[in-house]
């Protein structure tokens, strides 16, 4: 019986250490499992996101010196800050920031110009690197979470060499591909945004400050100078063009807001106390605020014509070639309080700037197929009869006021009558007054506004995709996958 009992016990010693072995395996694997997915959460996905955040300081970064060329362009990508010019592109500096010392660069391209306005469209890749912190181990599966694959972050990770300069290029161009070892490893992405600019005229009047007009009797409507010249339609929702008849919008950025006549849009103010009516056919909003940056010269035109350099009397002007959108005839005249007639180059469709460094008090004629833009430093003091346009397209007579680099300088517009016109006037800066009642075809861009007679006002819709860049939005926002 002793015997027995001792081999009984034997076998339960086996079977108790065979538990332990197998209980002790199972245990191993699922450390090695936990250990595995913790130093994935903890580190790779950390840094996978963290370089994302990277990329887009860098997208940050370029976008805003994308909206200096138009703000502050003297100081656009500034060499003293680091830039790398080299034409139509700009390389940043490389930054390093955050107690995760992440890295950001970015490259910037000029790719595009508006066929219409000459506006350059900026395209910017940035690319941005997270430390991977951790064991140096692989083992991603799919199992991230919904739009997140393992195998994307996976093919991100550098362990021994850099992959992007590996599959882009050190600069990202596709040019120069090497094998380069990381001294750690690391996570890159890489994003591309396309920058488009923002033109001014998206409505009829638009004033950053206090509004009073037009007359009792005015009228703000609009049409679209594609499908033809100007006809009032606005009462009739069976004519083909009335989807464009009722946009002749006011846009107010103060509560100061006294508005009269018949608008066929929407007004919107900034605390205002308009309400909606039979004058108003559009929606009432007096909760939008918005601002105008102040307008600075631009930097990118042509080298002037020697000559003229003032009109004080009659010149009629026809420049040597008919330019383009991006490359216009450039005139720079130190007065302009003459007669000054701009004609075409044969029947070609022209392009002219003028940038007048004092005030401008002149008649200005420009002929059919001439699209000129006049750049003011001073004030604006002219009859609605100097404003002469015979093509009606507002677009081809683009006036600019050039906001005083004091702030506290006045500046002003003062459109008095006899005569009708058809031009648009950008001046963030500057206080504008109409008077008479003039029948016009345009916008305009001000700070103050004030008018007192009965106005007929059409807005052209063509008009929101016309002039000088004065902002840029993002429009395209894409990562780069491979």
């Amino acid at each position: 019986m002793r015997t027995r009992r001792s081999v009984e016990k034997g076998n339960v010693l086996i079977c108790a250490l065979c538990t332990i072995l197998i209980i002790s395996l199972i245990g191993a694997n699922v450390l090695q499992n936990c250990t595995t997915r913790f130093n994935v959460s903890s580190s790779q996905v950390r840094s996978w996101k963290d370089s994302l955040f990277a990329a887009e300081a860098g997208g940050d970064i370029a976008y805003a010196q994308v909206r200096k060329t138009v703000t502050d362009p003297t100081h656009a990508f500034s060499a003293a800050a680091g830039w790398n010019n080299n034409g139509v592109k700009h390389e940043s500096p490389v930054t390093t920031f955050g107690a995760n010392e992440l890295v950001t660069s970015t490259v910037v391209d000029l790719f595009y110009y508006d066929p219409v306005t000459g506006n350059p469209w900026y395209r910017a890749r940035s690319k941005g690197t997270a430390p991977v912190n951790g064991l140096p181990r692989t083992g991603m599966d799919d199992r991230m979470g919904a739009g997140t694959r393992g195998d994307s972050l996976l093919r991100k990770i550098d362990f021994r060499t850099d992959h992007f300069v590996a599959t882009y290029g050190a600069n990202g161009d596709g040019t120069g591909l090497a094998v380069v070892p990381v001294p750690n490893p690391q996570i890159t992405r890489r994003i591309e945004q396309i920058s488009a600019p923002v033109t001014p005229f998206e409505a009829a009047i638009k004033c950053t400050g206090s509004f009073y007009g037009l007359g009792s009797a005015a009228q703000v409507d609009s049409y679209n100078s594609k499908n033809g010249p100007y006809y009032f339609c606005a009462n009739n929702p069976a004519d083909p063009n009335f989807k464009d008849s009722r946009s002749g919008s006011v846009e107010i950025g103060t509560p100061v807001a006294d508005v009269n006549g018949m608008l066929y849009g929407n007004i919107s103010t900034n605390g205002g106390a308009v309400r909606p009516s039979q004058y108003i056919t559009g929606t009432v909003d007096n909760n939008v605020p918005f601002t105008c940056p102040p307008f600075k010269m631009p930097t990118d035109l042509p080298p002037p014509q020697a000559s003229p350099t003032t009109v004080t009397s009659d010149v009629s002007l026809t420049p040597p070639t008919a330019g383009t959108p991006q490359n216009p005839t450039y005139y720079l005249l130190s007065a302009l309080t003459g007669n000054l007639i701009m004609n075409p180059v044969g029947g070609a469709q022209t392009y002219i700037a003028v940038h007048v460094t004092n005030d401008l008090t002149a008649h200005v004629t420009v002929k059919n197929n001439v699209h000129v833009k006049i750049f003011v430093d001073g004030n604006i003091d002219v009859k609605a009869r100097d404003i002469d346009n015979p093509s009606g397209l507002a677009a081809n007579l683009q006036y600019y006021s050039i906001s005083p680099a004091n702030p506290a300088t006045s500046q002003f517009i003062h459109i008095a009558p006899p005569g009708n016109f058809a031009a648009t006037f950008y001046a963030p800066s500057a206080d504008v007054v109409l008077n008479g009642n003039p029948d016009l075809i345009g916008a305009i861009v001000c700070k103050t506004f004030y008018g007192n007679g009965n106005t007929s006002w059409h807005y052209d819709r063509a008009l929101d995709a016309e002039g000088d860049a004065v902002d840029y939005r993002i429009v395209s926002y894409v990562e780069d996958i491979r």
